[in-house]
């Protein structure tokens, strides 16, 4: 668990090797030197896999320390954070969502068309992968955030066959013998559906991809999996997983049949914190069906991802009837609680796969209730009974991201397990080793069907999105995909005198650039790595844009200072906070770009690019609050992370004018550099997280405010105003959509506020409540920041699955 404080760290420069890094000096780390930056995107990045029973998180390490660059493994992000940024901490039904979305559709648009930046060089999370039986070199990939995938180069490059209105969130897909396409809407990886990228059910198509028409069950929250018959492409099951907060309805297992044309619910769920995750085909007998349901549920902070609703279940007659497998001789080594595959709360997700090449060995990997190891199990009748076998899981903590086993049709023995690391057996689960060479966080694999002229390709599906091996998944054999389009942005910076000058921070793909040390933009679709883990937030210096920062996840930020085709990089100095939130805010000022601002639960100063810091703020929970007893994590990955400042805005005109937010709610103000504090306290401005807040660069008394969630009637409202430095503030949200608005953007000289939302990208002129969307051809996923080039001619987006957009400013 995190510590309750920050290490002493002192930034001291030096030049390696043609590059500069900085030596971080505390008693935990004496000699620790941050990893070069040299590390860049050619085709895509290549993080260093961990050794063999490594941790692959650093679960201890305190708010804002240092971490390792390579250490990109897990599940940080869609962190959970998102859970709660995105609702506020409030249930969110699938109404309110759709009633979002009509509302963000029947807004006008200015005229205009998106235009794709990139990176498409990258990747990103892909959920499945699955190969066409009937066209050589094709296959087809789900992506998390960004739809349906089609590639006819066996995986080298990839066109979208999703319909950009849709919601882009894919958690399954397959293809029947007949070549019909199945995609399951809605992610089953927590939190990376979370409660608002919710899928609205289960799609077909009879065409390529060309054509999609939906099938139903639109309650269902997320799909874990789908499977069909080999022999019978209309008999379909699907795994509906639910959501974190119990409100979707259609939760367990289904069947589609042919002959009905409907689905049938065959297995239920015992409550609703259960739902269907996993699914497996005996290939030999259709009717022999596997399954596995998987409690899960978290409240406003504390996650529970098991309990006794979690199982494996077998039917042998399609669906009639199931029995549940726990028949488990002996106790593997990581199972704590003794259990096995019984209910118990201990019982977590639950993988399950069927040798092709013989269907009575079954594999079975679980998980408890906090992502720990449990168990991975073997048999060899069929699931009759099984046997622990050795080690599968690779001790990342995070079993509940992942959950999948795949093996390989031509050998029984061979298996791989999904983890931080691709993990691999080729004794039937006696002994694990790491596959390496390909990134972290393992979701999708799939043999390639040509068995003749392709028998030892395979494909594997990860977070950093596609790769193949032609050597059956030996370990270095790993190709990457080269045309993937579909990052996850968390922000976006664009030079105030380059417009072509851009980076952004990538789920899992750390923060990207588009220019390098030698050389300036090119093609703005080739983006390459300056910084590790997940990337957050991004600056760009307004007065030299050869000084950059980038920060990963709980505020491990580094200043960047390029010269004559070096870098010196500075890790920020000691803050003073106990709690920083995973998407810690980090602001310069706008008259001054020395100074540096930080948020955690108290407001730090540096004047010197973020060397030193000096608090500004009181101690504690002054300007959060406490954090509430139900909402305090326990676990050993997300504590600390909630009740802490979400934005900073300093005031141009007045340097010594900031306003802060918070996740809590709370909106403050100070005149004189934190020597005193105000809190806004109207009674009509919402208690919800703050995710935006916006000065006028000419006058410090008017202000935008963005605030989060869905919410009914006078509460939906999510933009409010002040042109009297907060004495009173008006809504001016009009008919945008009631979603969440992530970030706002203000062009001073042509009146225009921007508002990046989960609906899209939205403006409004001369403080007028009609809001319009800005142009055409934007994919339907959310907009998680908004910037405009310094001469204010071009709008960028940044989308959560879609990559960066470009258009040019409305008139």
């Amino acid at each position: 668990m995190y510590r309750p404080s920050i290490p002493v760290v002192l930034g001291v420069a030096i030049v390696i090797g043609g590059f500069a890094a900085v030596v971080a000096l505390d008693s935990s780390s004496p000699h620790h030197v941050a990893q070069s930056a040299k590390a860049q995107h050619s085709a895509a990045p290549k993080p260093a896999a961990a050794k063999d029973g490594d941790a692959d998180r650093d679960a201890d390490k305190e708010p804002g320390a240092e971490e390792d660059e390579d250490d990109d493994g897990g599940p940080e992000v869609p962190a959970a954070y998102l859970t709660e940024k995105f609702t506020s901490r409030q249930t969110v039904t699938r109404a309110e969502i759709e009633r979002g979305i009509r509302q963000a559709a029947a807004l006008k648009s200015a005229s205009g068309r998106w235009q794709l930046v990139g990176p498409s060089n990258v990747g990103a999370r892909v959920t499945e992968i699955v190969a066409d039986p009937s066209r050589p070199n094709t296959i087809y990939v789900a992506a998390s955030g960004g739809g349906v995938w089609k590639s006819r180069d066996a995986g080298v490059t990839f066109t979208p066959i999703w319909p950009t209105s849709y919601t882009q969130t894919i958690g399954a897909l397959a293809i029947a013998p007949d070549g019909t396409l199945w995609a399951g809407t809605g992610e089953a990886n927590p939190s990376g559906g979370g409660l608002t990228f919710f899928g609205n059910g289960v799609y077909s198509s009879a065409d390529g991809g060309a054509h999609w028409r939906s099938e139903g069950l639109p309650d269902s929250g997320a799909v874990g999996k789908i499977v069909i018959e080999p022999t019978n492409p209309r008999n379909v099951y699907v795994a509906a997983a639910g959501n974190l907060a119990g409100s979707a309805t259609q939760r367990g297992i289904y069947r589609w049949t042919g002959k009905t044309g409907s689905w049938k619910h065959v297995l239920a769920t015992p409550n609703n914190t259960t739902g269907g995750v996993d699914l497996a085909l005996d290939p030999t007998n259709p009717k022999r069906v596997f399954a596995t349901l998987w409690d899960h549920q978290r409240d406003n902070g504390a996650r529970v991802y098991g309990g006794v609703g979690s199982g494996l279940f077998r039917s042998d007659d399609s669906g009639g009837t199931w029995k549940r497998l726990e028949n488990v001789t002996g106790t593997a080594s990581t199972d704590k609680a003794g259990t096995g595959l019984k209910s118990d709360p201990s019982l977590g997700r639950i993988g399950v796969a069927v040798a092709p090449n013989d269907p009575n060995r079954v594999y079975v990997i679980s998980g408890t209730q906090y992502g720990l190891d449990k168990g991975f199990y073997v048999s060899n009748d069929g699931g009759d009974s099984f046997a622990p076998g050795g080690h599968a899981g690779g001790d990342s903590g995070y079993e509940w991201w992942f959950g999948r086993l795949w093996v390989d049709p031509k050998d029984q023995n061979h298996v791989f397990e999904a983890d931080v690391n691709l993990r691999e057996s080729t004794d039937g689960g006696a002994t694990w080793h790491v596959s390496a060479g390909v990134h972290a966080d393992q979701h999708a694999m799939v043999w390639d069907p040509d068995q003749t002229n392709h028998k030892f390709r395979v494909y594997v599906g990860n977070d950093g999105g596609v790769y193949r091996s032609e050597s059956n998944g030996q370990t270095d054999t790993w190709v990457h995909a080269q045309y993937e389009p579909w990052n996850q942005s968390y922000h976006l910076a664009v030079a105030t005198d380059d417009p072509n000058r851009l980076a952004t921070g990538l789920q899992d793909n750390g923060s990207v650039r588009t220019w390098t040390d030698t050389a300036p933009p090119q093609d703005l679709s080739q983006w390459n790595a300056y910084g590790g883990g997940d990337g957050h937030e991004v600056l760009i210096d307004y007065a030299d844009h050869n000084i950059y920062y980038e920060c990963s996840q709980v505020g491990v930020c580094t200043r960047h200072n390029q010269a004559d085709g070096k870098q010196t990089l500075t890790r920020f100095g000691k803050r003073h906070s106990t709690r920083i939130t995973t998407d810690a805010p980090i602001v310069l000022d706008p008259s001054n770009h020395d100074v540096v601002y930080f948020g955690g639960n108290v407001l730090d100063r540096s004047t010197d690019g973020g060397k030193t810091f000096t608090q500004i703020s009181p101690d504690g929970d002054y300007l959060t609050g406490p954090v509430p007893p139900d909402e305090n994590d326990l676990g050993p990955f997300y504590a600390n992370e909630y009740a802490t400042i979400t934005w900073i805005a300093p005031a141009k005109t007045d340097p010594n004018t900031i306003y802060v937010g918070t996740d809590t709610g709370r909106l403050w103000k100070t005149t004189d550099l934190g020597a005193h504090w105000t809190e806004f306290s109207h009674r009509q401005l919402p208690t919800r997280w703050v995710n935006a807040i916006v000065v006028d660069p000419t006058d410090a008394n008017h202000v935008f405010v963005a605030y989060s969630g869905y919410r009914e009637g006078d509460n939906s409202a999510n933009v409010w105003e002040t042109r009297n430095g907060g004495v009173s503030w008006q809504n001016i949200s009009g008919l945008l959509p009631n979603a969440p608005v992530e970030m706002l953007t203000y062009d001073q000289s042509r009146q225009l506020l921007y508002a990046a939302t989960d609906l899209g990208l939205f403006y409004t002129k001369n403080g007028n409540r009609a809001w319009k969307a800005v142009g055409h051809g934007l994919p339907n996923t959310p907009v998680l920041d908004v910037k405009l080039s310094g001469d204010g001619k071009t709008v960028y987006a940044a989308t959560f699955g879609r990559s960066v957009w470009k258009i040019p400013t409305p008139r």
